[in-house]
């Protein structure tokens, strides 16, 4: 299970024993069994959610990390706000658009390449651009600027052919990809 999926869990469990009872708290031990991950990456995302807020611990005076778990009232209004739950943790991992997407930029490559109303060296430029937007989108974390600068340099080059790309560009994985992205940048300014 990838840590995104650990803390999900985590804050799903601490959510239903607090709904059971509010002063309940989830063990170390109740979250191996339920979770079946390791001591060493349950303590690791456990810490996380603390550090963020979402929940509390009851600490020892020596010996283990914690011996109960307590959610707070930050993660409470956080799984209860599904959008807002689905966003900081996800229930799936980001895919790579499809091939049929990176297909359509293939296409419209090739159209480019026949038409003869735009000059060799223009037609080398919009395709160059083309292809820096492809190569960013295929890697594991692509940049949201990245793509939006060479989509501009596109329309600037020709605008018919830019809006034709960033119609390719409105594919819904596309768009929740470039969203993640953004957000990823907007946190890290």
């Amino acid at each position: 299970m990838d840590k995104i999926k650990v803390r999900r869990r985590i804050l799903e469990i601490l959510y239903e024993r607090f709904v059971e009872h509010p002063y309940n708290r989830t063990t170390p031990k109740e979250f191996k069994e339920q979770l079946g991950i390791g001591l060493r990456d349950m303590n690791y995302n456990i810490i996380y959610l603390e550090d963020k807020g979402l929940i509390e611990l009851q600490k020892p005076l020596e010996g283990s990390l914690f011996v109960g778990a307590r959610i707070t009232y930050r993660g409470i209004d956080l799984v209860e706000n599904e959008y807002e739950f689905d966003i900081m943790f996800p229930t799936v991992k980001r895919a790579s658009p499809p091939d049929n997407v990176f297909n359509q930029f293939t296409l419209l490559i090739d159209a480019i390449e026949v038409d003869d109303s735009i000059n060799s060296d223009l037609k080398e430029l919009i395709i160059e651009g083309i292809k820096e937007i492809t190569d960013e989108l295929k890697k594991v974390k692509p940049s949201y600027a990245v793509v939006k600068k060479f989509l501009v340099k596109v329309k600037e080059r020709n605008y018919d052919i830019g809006e034709k790309l960033q119609a390719i560009l409105k594919n819904p994985l596309i768009i929740k990809i470039l969203a993640d992205s953004a957000k990823r940048e907007l946190e890290d300014l």
